[in-house]
């Protein structure tokens, strides 16, 4: 259960997937607020082929998503405060792939990868909200005080993040790494007599 090994236009392939999915369903799930599949595609990116890739995935579709959005594009400094915050995803990403174990059940493995999605979402929503204020000057007390307005929100992506963790990403990891050694296997067979590489980033 090792993360995958991709050459160089390959990773970008899967990249470009993975940003494809994560724009689509953001774009697809506009009217619930706070609830994505975005960060639990960047998770199984950044677990399955590696932290660079994850990393591309939560850049390029924030750049898309933050700046051609219905809602409003988000400014420079915020989106990279967005994309800066969406790394964290990335990181369980990299924690996950080196927690990985055939001996790990799945309902403990779902636990575990919807406790990432939770504590994932509380620090991406602590970082987006209170770093703004505290930049612009305001004290910490008076900071925490406005984030309590946005509370409500944060109970929707918390509460969401820890259900798609823990149900739909495994679904995703388990499609993924079928395609990805599919793929490999077949140009095992077409180009070497070698077993396929896997490796732990």
């Amino acid at each position: 259960m090792d993360g995958i090994t991709l050459g160089g236009s390959r990773k970008v392939a899967a990249v470009s997937m993975f940003t494809a999915l994560a724009i689509a369903t953001d774009y697809a799930m506009l009217p619930l607020a706070n609830v994505k599949l975005m960060d639990s595609i960047v998770f199984i990116c950044a677990l399955t082929f590696g932290v660079s890739a994850g990393a591309s995935v939560a850049a390029l579709t924030w750049l898309v998503y933050g700046t051609v959005n219905p809602l409003g594009p988000d400014s420079g400094p915020f989106l990279l405060l967005l994309i800066g915050s969406e790394m964290v995803y990335v990181a369980f990403g990299y924690l996950a792939r080196r927690m990985l174990s055939p001996d790990l059940s799945v309902p403990t493995r779902s636990l575990l990868w919807g406790s990432f999605g939770l504590i994932g979402a509380f620090l991406y929503d602590v970082n987006t909200i209170l770093t703004p204020y505290l930049i612009l000057g305001q004290s910490l007390k008076v900071s925490l005080s406005e984030m309590l307005f946005a509370v409500p929100f944060m109970l929707a992506h918390e509460v969401s993040d820890f259900v798609f963790f823990a149900t739909v990403a495994p679904v995703l990891y388990i499609a993924a790494r079928k395609v990805a050694l599919r793929q490999d296997t077949g140009l095992v067979s077409r180009h070497s007599t070698g077993p396929l590489e896997t490796e732990h980033v």
